[in-house]
C-alpha cells in the first residue's frame, strides 16, 4: 500500500502544480474569507475525482491488458508539457500567452463582500482539470475497487494538504518562484512515470503486443 500511496501522491501533485498558483491567487484575493476558497477547492477537486471514478468504471469493461493502454494519456500529457516547457523560445511564448489571457479574460463573479465565491473557485478547478482526468482515469481503471478507495482517500488528504500549503505560501510570495520553476520542470517526468506504471501494472506490452 505504501507504493500505491506514493503513486497517488505523485499523481495528485503532478496534476495540481498549476492549480496551486490559481489557488494562491484566490486566497490572496479573498483575504480573510479563505474558507470559501477552500470549500470551492474541495468541491471542484471532489467533482474531478468522482468523474474519474465513473469514467474508469466504464473503461474497466475493456479486455485485460487493454486498460493499460490508458497509460498513454498521462504519457502524452507529459510529453506535451515537456515540449511546451523545454522547446526553444518557450519561456517568451508562455509569458505572452499569460499576458494575453490576463488582458482578455472576463471578470470572475465576485461576492458583495469582495473576493470570488466558492462556486467560482470550484468551476475554475474543474475547468483546469483536463490533466487530472488524463491521469486519474487510468489510475483508477488499473486498480481494484479497494485500491481505488485507498487512492481516493489519499487524494482527499492531498486536497487538504494542498489548501493548507497554499494558505501558508500566500504569506510568503517569494517562495512561489522556485516552486514554479522546479515543480513544472519535474511535472513531465512524473506524468511519464505514472503512465508507464499503468502500462506495466496491466502487463499491457505482453498481452496486447506480445512483447
Amino acid at each position: 500500500m505504501f507504493s500505491l500511496a506514493l503513486l497517488a501522491v505523485a499523481a495528485y501533485a503532478a496534476t495540481n502544480i498549476d492549480n496551486l498558483f490559481v489557488l494562491l491567487a484566490f486566497l490572496a484575493e479573498n483575504g480573510r474569507h479563505r474558507r470559501r476558497v477552500i470549500a470551492g477547492q474541495f468541491a471542484g477537486s471532489l467533482t474531478l475525482i468522482v468523474g474519474s471514478i465513473l469514467l474508469a468504471a466504464l473503461l474497466t469493461r475493456l479486455p485485460t491488458g487493454y486498460v493499460g493502454l490508458l497509460g498513454i494519456l498521462p504519457i502524452g500529457v507529459g510529453l506535451s508539457k515537456a515540449w511546451t516547457r523545454f522547446r526553444p523560445g518557450s519561456a517568451d511564448w508562455a509569458e505572452e500567452a499569460h499576458a494575453a489571457e490576463r488582458a482578455n479574460a472576463p471578470p470572475m463573479p465576485t461576492r458583495a463582500d469582495g473576493g470570488s465565491s466558492w462556486w467560482t473557485v470550484a468551476c475554475v478547478a474543474v475547468a483546469n482539470g483536463s490533466d487530472n482526468l488524463a491521469v486519474y482515469v487510468p489510475l483508477y481503471a488499473s486498480h481494484s475497487h479497494g485500491e481505488g478507495m485507498f487512492i481516493s482517500l489519499v487524494f482527499v488528504a492531498m486536497i487538504g494538504l494542498w489548501c493548507a500549503g497554499a494558505v501558508w505560501l500566500v504569506e510568503h510570495p517569494l517562495l512561489g518562484a522556485p516552486i514554479r520553476r522546479y515543480g513544472t520542470a519535474l511535472l513531465p517526468l512524473i506524468l511519464l512515470v505514472i503512465g508507464v506504471s499503468v502500462i506495466v501494472q496491466n502487463d499491457t506490452l505482453r498481452i496486447v503486443f506480445g512483447i
